[in-house]
């Protein structure tokens, strides 16, 4: 008599397994003192907008979910900008069930939650692929705990939700193709489109790539499946009811991301056919190792199992045909950037759609674990071939050389255990069984590896990018050492509020912290942006605009934070202490015996900008709504520059369509061209003097005695050390030199003479300072200084100039170059690539901007900018040179920079005056309404600065009246002559129509599945008679 044994179930094995892995390798980072939340977006992103999800849970935001919000940068609505992120993330909701102060630890364990759930949703699919136990689990944890899936656990958590959603998808289509039931088909597929519209697109070509190759496997294989007409009929029912369930979040969110800033906004593949050299190179290793350079998010990173079995099943290519072809499509995609691109919603490259391809090396390691007892002698050779291979191809990407950091030898060891394993099996295949044991705890060590090498510190940089704990909680109260909460004390009235430039200097295009201090700052960074606005901005030409942060802090440029009503500034007692320069109009408060309010520095762990925070008043803010009693005409608009565009707006409102009866503005502008005189501030090596300092300062040849510090001596002290250096007989080789850097600074000069057309750099590689000398410095007193830089485009050097770089140094220096100095060099270039990344720093006596040029490894802001117009800030003293220097590109050519001035006078002071006297009396402000009276003689146009949307619905003296776009961005409208009761209400736009389409679509599931069930019952009665 058999018993029948007694198994623990898959789950529970692979909840001790995920329990083991999960608290070494997060269990490393919190012993460092990190926490979850990355330096960059998790700080400026996922953790504070999860803060405020948790504030309306409570009730505390005094914010509806369903309503517009004024703290979302100028203001947006609160669901669809945050529906990117949480809204329909099952996970975030439970945030809820944390204290107040525990927010951080319920930010790091919902993490670990989603990626736990990432396995339990592979096992659901393993077993209806019937796979055994052993293979289920393994194939769980190699799909829960990969490079992909740890770098977004710590980077972009949310993401891991496309990885619990892709195998349940994958599943519901697989059932529909069979013959079973289409209606959790569209369960799934309305609940990806609830979490993320994004998502929704990825998975649908990973849906349709499986539908089809799937198809055709059921094909080959014979099975009974329904006649193309039957599935077409099935897939479409449930993608209807996908879609009807989903509108009541699809149907806003959608109609958003259609007048956001991204759509059209993008670069398609950031214009690369192929990738930088460098991605192709760092593949190989990618395949097994993690948290090196990763570029483009070709994140892989699976087990060393997985390879072994990609290897195995690719040599049965007919058996395993269907995830053979797909292996090949991977390999395929990874090659070209449209590929990535297109499924990054086309847009920039990135290879985020390698989440779904961790399903498939789980799946390939489930079916070989499934099979051992298949594997051969020659399977055994073939993967010590392709090792050899791999070897080789690693030796020559890392510029032939074997160089690898700790985490990578000992992720290589545990590969070579898997090898080991499978020549024992080999050698006794009767172990086939136990080995399997052998192979889950080899996958459990080498998922603790991979883990490890983005959490401990002993084996990478990354905890150093994690902040530490405790410190989100605290920087999210001080971002502004409490100036925020003096300003609640003394001031009860709307009011918006930015920063200077570099109150704070961070890496990302902004930081939503303001959003939980309610301060109604301008400044927001979100994936999804009012397109307006962002229009707004451009037609501006701000400097700071980007796709993700359409207004930032302005560059503090003073009409603009005027017409969008910021009445305050936070600056850094420094910069007040040095004085440097602070828009016109912007006093610094004061308290009631006339000292400057100073709000004491409260530092925050590596995170504080280390000084005092000043708060500046700005007397000239213009209302949040006002009237302009005269308009500007598209055609008109259009052909100001963008300061005569900024002067113009104060005069009359910019509209998209004439308004009959208001007048037309006559424009009369102010700005200044100021001419200058370039000179090159920069010491190249020119002269034999030049030389011997350059000789000295790198302390190259002879005496140490006689190296210099920084400064060069003057040439006749120079002279001094001609012997010392090698230059008291300066030979040929020498003056060829210095003729040849000669030529490149007289061409330069040349070009420069009739204002700045290029900066350069010298035979070394080093780049060129420049200072434009005001002729007329006492012109701009009183003005807002502008740097205008058109036509601009860039040149970088390539490998072998960048070589050349190295030689030319080593030669003026007079010392040898080795060739195993120039392999070293050669080495340090290529794995150092420009990307056409460059910065460009401006300063004045008063003040510096620093620009910088996104790089084509940038999948977030990449914008290459022909236009700059840069703030040099607003001072009454005197400016007589503007210094430039820029990096890493070799030269930056310009058609025209222009120094413009533009006054501050009692024009601009009449002006703002006059239009705040047009503000609403009895203004009131609440979420989604805005009302007052309107005062006026005559036609005119209401104008404001509320991002525009449809959602904004006009009442005039209680009657329903049209909004218009005004100023290229905001709500306006027509008002009558008269004295006028305004009322702006917002509702979400799409949301009622979404909210009944739902109601329907639950109808028809509740209905349909009501159907389906009876059916399957009745089926099930049927049959069950015949088997009695």
């Amino acid at each position: 008599m058999k018993h029948k044994t007694n198994r623990l179930p898959v789950w529970f094995i692979y909840t001790l397994a995920f329990i083991i892995i999960a608290a070494v390798s997060f269990g490393a980072l919190r012993a460092t003192g990190h926490s979850t939340i990355w330096n960059l977006d998790g700080i400026a992103q996922h953790y504070p907008i999860l803060k405020e999800f948790y504030r309306i849970l409570q009730g505390t935001a005094h914010q509806s979910l369903f309503s517009w919000s004024w703290n979302l940068g100028l203001g947006a609505d609160q669901m669809t900008t945050f529906a990117y992120y949480l809204v329909g993330d099952p996970f975030s909701y439970l945030i809820v069930l944390f204290p107040v102060h525990q927010i951080e630890l319920g930010y790091t364990l919902l993490t670990i939650l989603r990626l736990y759930v990432v396995g339990l949703s592979f096992i659901v699919l393993a077993k209806h692929f019937h796979f055994k136990p052993v293979g289920q689990i393994i194939g769980a944890l190699i799909y829960t705990f990969n490079g992909f899936a740890f770098y977004v656990s710590y980077h972009h958590p949310f993401f891991l939700l496309p990885m619990i959603f892709f195998p349940l998808l994958c599943l519901t289509v697989d059932w529909v193709l069979q013959g079973k039931s289409w209606w959790w088909l569209g369960i799934i597929t309305a609940a990806i489109l609830v979490c993320n519209v994004y998502f929704a697109y990825l998975m649908a070509f990973g849906a349709l790539i499986f539908l089809i190759i799937r198809y055709c496997d059921l094909k080959q294989k014979g099975a009974l499946i329904p006649k193309v007409w039957q599935l077409l009929l099935r897939f479409l029912i449930s993608m209807v009811l996908a879609l009807l369930l989903a509108a009541v979040i699809l149907l806003p969110n959608v109609m958003t991301m259609m007048n956001s800033s991204r759509m059209g906004g993008s670069i398609f593949a950031n214009n690369l056919f192929w990738y930088p050299e460098i991605y192709y190179r760092t593949l190989p290793d990618n395949l097994l190792t993690s948290n090196g350079n990763i570029y483009y998010w070709a994140l892989i990173a699976t087990s060393g199992l997985s390879l072994i079995a990609m290897i195995w099943t690719l040599r049965r290519f007919k058996r395993y045909l269907a995830l053979n072809i797909t292996l090949i499509l991977i390999a395929l995609g990874l090659l070209f950037p449209a590929v990535a691109a297109t499924l990054n919603v086309l847009s920039t490259p990135s290879n985020r759609w390698l989440m779904m391809a961790q399903l498939v090396f789980a799946l390939v390691a489930a079916t070989l674990v499934d099979h051992l007892a298949d594997y051969s002698v020659r399977d055994f050779l073939w993967l010590t071939g392709i090792i050899a291979g791999l070897i080789i191809v690693i030796w020559v990407a890392n510029g032939y050389l074997f160089k690898f950091r700790q985490i990578q030898l000992l992720t290589y060891l545990i590969f070579m255990l898997f090898v080991w394993l499978f020549s024992l099996l080999l050698l006794k295949p009767q172990l086939a069984k136990p080995l399997r044991w052998g192979l889950l705890s080899l996958v459990m060590l080498n998922a603790i590896a991979t883990g490890l090498s983005f959490y401990d510190d002993n084996y990478s940089g990354a905890p150093e990018n994690e902040l530490p704990a405790n410190t989100a909680s605290q920087w999210s109260k001080w971002y502004y050492d409490g100036a925020d909460q003096y300003l609640h004390q003394h001031d009860k009235h709307f009011y918006r509020t930015s920063t200077t430039n570099d109150y704070y200097t961070m890496t990302t295009v902004g930081n939503n912290l303001p959003m939980l201090l309610n301060t109604h700052t301008i400044s927001s960074y979100y994936s999804v942006q009012n397109g307006d606005v962002n229009h707004f901005n451009q037609q501006l030409a701000n400097v700071q605009n980007s796709m993700n942060n359409p207004t930032s802090e302005a560059d503090t440029r003073g009409s603009i934070l005027s017409l969008l009503n910021v009445k305050y500034l936070f600056a850094r007692e420094d910069d007040m202490l040095n004085h440097k320069a602070m828009p016109y109009g912007f006093q610094q408060l004061k308290t009631k015996r006339g000292q400057p309010v100073i709000i004491a520095d409260h530092p925050v762990y590596t995170v504080g900008n280390g000084t005092g925070t000043a708060i500046l008043k700005n007397r000239y803010a213009l209302p949040l709504v006002y009237t302009q009693s005269s308009q500007i005409t598209p055609t008109v608009f259009q052909k100001l520059t963008a300061l005569q565009r900024q002067e113009a707006l104060l005069e009359g409102a910019s509209v998209k369509k004439a308004v009959p009866g208001v007048a037309k503005t006559r424009l009369k502008t102010a700005t200044q061209h100021v001419g200058y005189n370039v000179q090159l501030t920069s010491l190249p090596v020119l002269k034999i003097p030049d030389l011997i300092n350059y000789r000295l300062q790198h302390n190259t040849k002879h005496s140490q005695s006689a190296a210099l510090g920084k400064q060069p001596l003057p040439p006749k002290e120079a002279a001094n050390y001609a012997a010392a250096t090698g230059l008291d007989k300066p030979s040929t080789k020498a003056d060829r030199l210095l003729a040849q850097n000669q030529v490149i600074i007289d061409n330069n000069t040349e070009t420069n003479r009739n204002g700045l057309h290029e900066m350069t750099s010298d035979v070394l590689g080093q780049q060129q300072t420049y200072a434009l000398k005001l002729k007329h410095p006492k012109q701009v007193q009183g003005s807002e200084l502008y740097l205008d830089l058109s036509g601009i485009s860039t040149t970088f050097p390539d490998t072998a100039k960048r070589l050349n770089h190295y030689a030319m140094k080593a030669k003026f220096a007079g010392t040898p170059l080795p060739k195993g100095q120039q392999k070293n060099n050669w080495r340090t270039i290529i794995n150092n690539p420009l990307f056409n990344a460059y910065t460009m720093t401006i300063k004045t006596s008063r003040g510096k901007t620093v620009y910088n040029q996104f790089g084509i490894n940038n999948l977030s802001d990449y914008e290459p900018k022909n236009h700059l117009l840069i703030n040099l800030g607003y001072a009454t003293h005197l400016r007589k040179t503007i210094n430039l220097s820029f990096t890493s590109a070799e030269k930056i050519h310009f058609k025209h920079v222009k120094v413009i001035a533009v006054p501050y006078a009692a024009k601009y002071r009449q002006q703002t005056t006059n239009l705040q006297k047009t503000g609403l009396l009895h203004q009131h402000v609440t979420n989604n309404e805005v009302s007052g009276t309107s005062v006026g003689a005559g036609k005119r146009i209401l104008t404001t600065s509320i991002p525009y949307s449809k959602g904004w619905q006009l009442k005039i003296d209680g009657q329903a009246a049209k909004t218009q776009l005004v100023n290229s961005g905001f709500v306006g409208a027509t008002l009558p002559s008269g004295t006028h009761q305004i009322k702006l209400t917002y509702r979400t736009p799409g949301l009622k129509t979404g909210f009944w389409l739902s109601i329907i679509g639950v109808l028809l599931a509740v209905l349909s599945g009501g159907w389906l069930m009876i059916k399957h019952h009745a089926r099930q009665k049927a049959i069950s008679p015949r088997r009695h």
